[in-house]
């Protein structure tokens, strides 16, 4: 009689249960949280069926949204039907959102895994996650998002997913990204049709292709200095110093020498300081005693990229005042084998120009074969300290950072403990 009990009991439960097909939009969204657990595969047909019989957009929304918090690829089919298919925006938004968490984990601050009733801006340019550099991003999922940038006829989404290929580091699909940056759909005839459709997907484009960093965009990237439009004129000044293209040196240097925009100015300087252009060595040391404190910090930057004696720079780390040039001052030397500034640089890591210190690191290590000269600071008695050094070693993605952070797994410190975790993760290749 007890286990009839307990069966029947068990089965009122479970005709209780919400269900995907109630006819109650309350139950429906309920059983699709039920079902939004990591990882759980068994859901995603389920719910991909679902959504194709959805007549309310808020709950294909999120439903879409469950998908990318499962976090299983085979959910790739399902949102690419949702982004190339549904006519309500925010589902479209969310699938392009849902693509991208299926490489990149999202956590909130409590860390735990956020359901998101709405759109969130978590991979827009102002603050663009990205992919892990060892991660395997499916051509299907990236070949959809080209799609969505092509057809889609709102500029928010093409927007959104121009976006989404920066995130996936989609290098592979630069020459896509240009086909439509220099294609007649971008380029409209009428001005309020260039500024409010064109030219914010144009910008978003020349984003992502910064993002991506590859050579391959720079020609295109040059023509765009000679732009009609400002805004796009500047994005593509950022943009083309990041992929180190270095025929766009005597355009980034005439920018910088007759621009009566000062911000192009500056960003050109900070471009060709990113080139690590041979040719400009000459322009940097004219501006090491300028009056503008940032020519002097992106002037140090440059001579620090190239193959410099820097020696003539150490008497100015006594008398140079800014920080930041300081900074960039034991950048060059660092760079220029006087390893003794390194500990300049780690100190930074505990002061208001943490990052500044980070991203000079992070190039000794990845392109200058620093590690080593970094690895014995990770003894460091500051957690603050410890905690960065491992977040640049995670992202130069070194394997031979290996044996070097996997002690620090077991430090006391609970935020060292996490970033050795978190590093040795974006060490190892995807399976």
């Amino acid at each position: 009689m007890s286990q009839f009990l307990h069966f029947v009991l068990a089965l009122t439960i479970l005709t209780q249960a919400p269900s995907l097909d109630s006819s109650s939009p309350k139950e429906r969204r309920e059983a699709i949280e039920a079902m939004t657990v990591l990882g759980n595969r068994e859901a995603v047909p389920v719910l991909v069926e679902a959504f194709a019989k959805e007549p309310r957009s808020d709950i294909r929304a999120s439903i879409v949204t469950s998908l990318g918090r499962i976090r299983d690829r085979s959910a790739i089919p399902g949102l690419s039907e949702a982004l190339l298919h549904d006519f309500e925006k925010e589902v479209r938004l969310q699938a392009i959102d849902s693509l991208l968490r299926l490489y990149i984990p999202v956590v909130d601050d409590e860390g735990f895994w956020t359901f998101f009733d709405k759109v969130t801006n978590v991979f827009s340019k102002e603050d663009r996650l990205l992919v892990g550099a060892n991660e395997y991003v499916d051509q299907t999922a990236k070949e959809v998002l080209v799609q969505s940038l092509r057809q889609d006829f709102l500029p928010e989404v093409r927007i959104a997913a121009a976006h989404g290929l920066g995130s996936l580091r989609a290098a592979d699909q630069v020459p896509a990204l240009i086909a439509e940056l220099e294609g007649p759909r971008n380029r409209g005839s009428r001005a309020w049709y260039r500024k409010w459709t064109g030219t914010e997907v144009r910008i978003a484009i020349i984003q992502t292709l910064g993002v991506i960093g590859s050579d391959e965009a720079g020609p295109a990237l040059t023509r765009m200095l000679t732009d009609e439009d400002e805004d796009v004129v500047k994005e593509a000044v950022a943009a083309v110093g990041v992929t180190g293209y270095r025929a766009a040196f005597p355009a980034l240097s005439n920018l910088f020498k007759t621009s009566s925009n000062d911000d192009i100015r500056e960003q050109s300087l900070q471009s060709i300081a990113l080139m690590r252009e041979p040719g400009a060595a000459s322009l940097f040391e004219s501006l090491l005693d300028d009056s503008d404190d940032s020519y002097r910090e992106l002037s140090a930057e440059g001579l620090g990229r190239l193959d410099y004696d820097a020696s003539g720079l150490e008497p100015r780390m006594d008398t140079e005042k800014s920080a930041n040039v300081r900074l960039a001052l034991a950048f060059a030397l660092v760079s220029s084998e006087r390893l003794n500034y390194m500990e300049h640089l780690v100190t930074a890591l505990d002061t208001r120009r943490d990052y500044q210190a980070e991203v000079y690191l992070f190039e000794l290590g990845k392109y200058d074969g620093k590690l080593p000269d970094i690895y014995p600071y990770l003894r460091n008695p500051k957690p603050e300290i410890r905690t960065k050094l491992l977040r640049v070693l995670g992202d130069v993605g070194e394997a031979d950072a290996r044996p070097y952070i996997q002690p620090l797994t077991e430090d006391p410190n609970m935020d060292v403990m996490q970033e050795a975790v978190s590093a040795l993760r974006k060490l190892m290749p995807s399976q």
